[in-house]
């Protein structure tokens, strides 16, 4: 997961915690509370009907369309009326058989009716679906009871729509959190994302360029330590270039000078001897010069497409392998992608190749060379240097090892350069057409 997605994830989870531990006790109290409500609704809706039962003039006609009307009404509990005889009208609710007959008029005072009062006390009774209400009046026949029902059904709807508007104000806090973390973390991202890229920058070798010191604290301080580093590399860069520079003049002009001394010596074999030795210093100098300017002509990151370097070396050594009497065989794959190495350590790494392969191997071993893509790895390039005599141990490609009386330094400077470009260089015996060839494979990596 990226950086912003645990950002949001961790904000979003944390305020949906501190959501969850308001909202478990705020269900709890809505739902005592409604269920409080639904009991009271029933109670008020019973001695309402116990109120018109009681009047003296009430008959039982009115007492029936009365409760047929408030059980008519939607927001009403229902109502039902036990009369004396043990008859009762009006709503059928569940638990009536089990209630127990209505306390006769004895002023105890059991019924809670006073001796003034014709009406007794609500009494509440748990019921199958929810809990019934009963209140007891006084009448000419006997005692009558009012009965209403709460039901859960009530209670659990009204909690319903009390947490309704809860549950959404609780996603649109959890929205806003979720947008406001978004923000913040794109951009201490964006931050990190322009540190990121200086730090690839520079690993790259490519030009460095500073980045804007912004951002929190801690990004800042990382962007001004790679700022640093890069202006210091830059330094770096041109005290090298400098030198290269100084180190031309220094030493040419005590070469001129030596190089002057020996010809003014007389004729001789001396003399031969000092202008051929002064000429491989020359040569040697020339060529230590050159790698030490090297990266003012090629930047700090090298790169070449490995076909034309390949196709050069292998027509520079054809003469040499067709007068041996051998067969060359090579194969190129056209448009080839630019790898990281320098043209010349590439040239220098096939003509290490191949010289290996013609001093190593009896005449007229055929020898081939063949550059394609690597299909494993996209960007990659493969370039091999065949021949078909008897191969030799990987363990030669160590520097300075060979099992065939050489210095091993030949593929040495081969793996210097896989390595350098990124990839690596490997030694196998590979089957083409029934025949077996010894490969002593580059692998290159992308520029």
């Amino acid at each position: 997961m990226s950086l912003r997605g645990r950002i949001v994830s961790l904000t979003v989870g944390a305020a949906l915690a501190v959501l969850l531990l308001f909202a478990i006790p705020l269900l709890l109290l809505e739902q005592r509370s409604a269920a409080q409500d639904v009991e009271q609704a029933a109670v008020e809706a019973a001695r309402g009907v116990a109120d018109y039962v009681s009047a003296s003039d009430a008959t039982r006609a009115d007492v029936e369309a009365y409760v047929d009307r408030v059980n008519d009404r939607e927001d009403a509990a229902p109502v039902a009326v036990t009369l004396p005889d043990g008859t009762s009208y009006g709503a059928e609710l569940p638990g009536v058989d089990t209630l127990r007959a209505a306390p006769p008029d004895d002023d105890g005072d059991g019924d809670r009716d006073g001796p003034f009062l014709r009406q007794s006390g609500a009494d509440v009774d748990a019921v199958d679906g929810g809990r019934l209400v009963r209140v007891d009046v006084r009448t000419p026949g006997g005692p009558t009871s009012v009965l209403a029902f709460a039901s859960d059904a009530d209670v659990r709807s009204t909690v319903t729509a009390r947490a309704l508007p809860l549950a959404g104000a609780a996603a649109a806090l959890l929205l806003i959190v979720g947008v406001a973390a978004e923000l913040v973390s794109r951009r201490l991202v964006r931050d990190l994302d322009r540190t990121a890229d200086l730090a690839g920058t520079i690993a790259a070798g490519d030009d460095v360029a500073q980045v804007p010191e912004i951002g929190p604290p801690e990004v800042r301080r990382v962007a001004h330590a790679l700022n640093g580093l890069a202006g210091r590399i830059d330094e770096l860069l041109a005290a090298e270039r400098e030198t290269a520079a100084d180190m031309s003049h220094r030493l040419r002009t005590p070469l001129t000078a030596l190089r002057l001394d020996v010809e003014s010596l007389p004729g001789g074999e001396d003399r031969e001897l000092l202008e051929r030795h002064v000429d491989n210093l020359e040569r040697t100098l020339t060529a230590v010069i050159h790698q030490a300017r090297r990266s003012e002509r090629e930047g700090t990151r090298a790169g070449c497409r490995p076909g034309p370097v390949a196709a050069a070396a292998a027509a520079y050594w054809r003469p040499l392998i067709e007068d041996q009497g051998r067969s060359m065989e090579v194969a190129i794959a056209p448009d080839l992608p630019e790898v990281r190495c320098a043209a010349d350590d590439l040239r220098a790494a096939i003509d290490a190749l191949l010289e290996n392969a013609v001093a190593h191997t009896p005449d007229a071993t055929p020898v081939a060379v063949w550059a394609r893509r690597d299909g494993d790895r996209p960007g990659h390039v493969l370039i091999e240097v065949c021949d078909r005599g008897p191969g030799f141990d990987a363990d030669a490609v160590r520097r300075g090892r060979s099992d065939r009386g050489s210095t091993g330094l030949g593929l040495d400077i081969a793996a210097a350069c896989a390595r350098a470009s990124g990839g690596v260089l490997s030694v196998l015996r590979a089957d083409r057409d029934g025949i077996a060839w010894t490969v002593v494979r580059l692998r290159l990596g992308p520029a």
